[in-house]
C-alpha cells in the first residue's frame, strides 16, 4: 500500500520540492500563505487549511520552514502537527534549524509513537528546482528506508549519515563551510577588481583553479548579472552561522573563522541588505569612482 504524503512550507525551496513530489504521487499541502498552496493545488494538489489537516490525511510529513520558531508553530499547537499525529507516522524536516530543537521534537514525536527525521538539503533554490539537492538524513534505519525512495524524487544525493540530529549537525557544518567559502569568494573578487583586473579573467582563473568552489562562480554570476534578488537570503545566512556557532558553543568548541563570519554578516545585514541573496556580500565595499 502507498504511503500518504503531506508537505508543510512552499517558500522557495519548498514550493519545487514538493511540486516533484507530486509528479509522482498524490500529496496533501499546506502554507502559512494560502496562495503558495492554492497555486500548487492547481497542478492536483491536495489543499489542507493547517498542519493538523495534513497530518491527518498523511503517513509521511514533509516539512520545509525557515527557523527554529517557524518549525515549532506548525510543529505544536491545538492545529499543529503533533496533536494530530497517530503512532508510525513519520516527520521529515527539511528545515535547516538547530540541532537542540531537532532532538527536543524528536523525542516528542517518538512520545506520540512517531518517527522524525532531519533531512536537511543543501544546493540552494537552483537545486530544489531541478531535483539535484544534496539531503543528508538523521533517523533510526528502518525510517530512513521508507522514505528514501521519496527523497530520491527530489535529490541527486541521499545519505543516511546517523541517529536523529546528525542529519542537523552536519548541514550546519556544511553551511559554515559554504558561508566562508562565499565570503572569501566576494572579497577576492572585489579585491581583484579594484586592481583593475577583469570578472572575465578572475572568473577563467578562478574557476579553474585552486580558489575554485561553488560561491565563486554565484558571485561572479550575481556581479555580472548585477542580480541580488534572493536565492538564499542574508537573514538566513545569517541565522546559520548562528547555529553552527550555537553547535560549537555546545560542544566547548572554538570557532574562530566563523565567529568573524558572524560579525561581518551580521553587521551586512544591518545596512539593510536582510532580504537580498547572500552574494550581496559583494557589495560591502562601495565602488570607487576615481
Amino acid at each position: 500500500m502507498a504511503e500518504r504524503l503531506g508537505f508543510i512550507g512552499l517558500g522557495i525551496m519548498g514550493y519545487p520540492m514538493a511540486a516533484h513530489l507530486l509528479e509522482h504521487h498524490p500529496v496533501k499541502v499546506y502554507n502559512r500563505s494560502v496562495e503558495k498552496a492554492e497555486r500548487l493545488a492547481a497542478k492536483g494538489a491536495k489543499l489542507a487549511y493547517s498542519p493538523r489537516q495534513v497530518t491527518e490525511a498523511s503517513d509521511i510529513i514533509f516539512v520545509m520552514v525557515s527557523d527554529d520558531q517557524a518549525l515549532k508553530s506548525v510543529m505544536e499547537g491545538k492545529d499543529g502537527v503533533i496533536s494530530a499525529m497517530s503512532p508510525g507516522q513519520i516527520i521529515v524536516d527539511h528545515s535547516t534549524v538547530s540541532v537542540r530543537l531537532t532532538e527536543a521534537l524528536g523525542a516528542r514525536v517518538a512520545e506520540k509513537g512517531g518517527h522524525w527525521c532531519d533531512a536537511p538539503v543543501t544546493g540552494g533554490d537552483v537545486g530544489a528546482q531541478n531535483a539535484t539537492l544534496t539531503i543528508m538524513v538523521g533517523s533510526e534505519s528502518e525510517s530512513y528506508r521508507r522514505i528514501e525512495p521519496y527523497l530520491t524524487l527530489m535529490g541527486k544525493l541521499v545519505m543516511h549519515v546517523g541517529p536523529t540530529g546528525k542529519g542537523q549537525a552536519l548541514k550546519v557544518v556544511s553551511n559554515l563551510v559554504s558561508a566562508l567559502n562565499l565570503m572569501a569568494a566576494a572579497e577576492g573578487i572585489r579585491l581583484g577588481l579594484e586592481a583593475g583586473l577583469s570578472l572575465d579573467a578572475l572568473e577563467a582563473v578562478m574557476t579553474h583553479g585552486t580558489a575554485r568552489s561553488f560561491e565563486v562562480t554565484k558571485i561572479v554570476d550575481r556581479v555580472r548579472q548585477h542580480d541580488f534578488n534572493p536565492g538564499f537570503s542574508v537573514a538566513n545566512r545569517l541565522k546559520d552561522l548562528d547555529l553552527a556557532l550555537a553547535l560549537a558553543d555546545s560542544l566547548g568548541f572554538a570557532a574562530p573563522l566563523g565567529a568573524s563570519a558572524q560579525a561581518l554578516f551580521a553587521a551586512h545585514k544591518a545596512l539593510g541588505f536582510q532580504t537580498q541573496d547572500e552574494s550581496s556580500y559583494v557589495l560591502r565595499w562601495p565602488e570607487r569612482h576615481d
